[in-house]
């Protein structure tokens, strides 16, 4: 069987995507076969996995925008790394946002292409997950910001040294960076219960999808893209009777 490998900081969090370990998005490390590495049984026996197809004609109202409160004014760009299984942005210690009262540390952002989930079965060319961890380490909240294309991202450019990262790369900044600017204007959103996206496959997620896109040129998304595998985004899963509420 298959091990999985994380990251001495991966580790203590207990759930997030493993750095180094033998799956990808083609032949044998496909998504079909994470259920068979050690360590990440969720991926193939859970009932509450990510991504999925939200149907906007059968999401609940309910969720309240009151509830999702920004803080990152400390949010500061450590690391930028090309990692073989997306791009991902590494943030220091002290941002963080308060969703239902409880507090979540923001971690990491990467890139998926295409997106991950779809809205009404279409898929963005890309999508963005904002990673945060509870201040209990007991669970995940994920932000997912659907990218089309359009303007250039003028905010998304301060970070525009990860275009001359080299492949499998990783390279140390010191950029503040607010990702509140690279969310939705109209910050309306989808939410339910699920998982990561990739191996552990960890159901301990509380997903929250902006409804609206935001956009970056042409060019902005090839750049990103030229840091992925062709198409890293694991297939939408079952829903199997969650629920997907939506803002009022």
């Amino acid at each position: 069987m298959k091990k999985l490998f994380l990251t001495a900081g991966v580790l203590a969090l207990g759930f997030l995507q493993a750095q180094h370990s033998e799956w990808g998005y083609q032949g044998a490390g496909s998504p079909e076969h994470w259920g068979e590495i050690e360590g990440a049984g969720k991926c193939g026996q859970s009932q509450k996995q990510s991504p999925i197809n939200i149907v906007t004609q059968k999401v609940k109202a309910g969720a309240s925008m009151n509830a999702l409160k920004f803080n990152y004014n400390l949010g500061d760009v450590k690391d930028i790394v090309d990692n073989g299984h997306s791009l991902q942005f590494d943030f220091k210690e002290g941002s963080y946002i308060t969703y239902e009262g409880k507090k979540y540390n923001l971690y990491q952002f990467h890139a998926h292409e295409e997106s991950e989930h779809t809205i009404d079965g279409i898929r963005y060319p890309l999508e963005l997950h904002f990673v945060h961890i509870a201040e209990d380490k007991s669970s995940v909240l994920v932000i997912g910001v659907m990218v089309k294309d359009g303007e250039e991202n003028s905010y998304f450019e301060k970070l525009k040294v990860f275009k001359t990262l080299a492949k499998n790369g990783k390279e140390e900044t010191d950029i503040a960076f607010n990702p509140e600017q690279m969310y939705p204007k109209n910050k309306n959103f989808y939410t339910y219960q699920g998982s990561l996206t990739t191996p552990p496959c960890s159901d301990n997620v509380t997903w929250v999808v902006f409804k609206d896109p935001i956009t970056m040129s042409e060019s902005e998304i090839e750049d990103i893209e030229k840091h992925l595998p062709k198409s890293n985004n694991r297939p939408v899963q079952p829903l199997n009777g969650r629920t997907v509420s939506v803002t009022k």
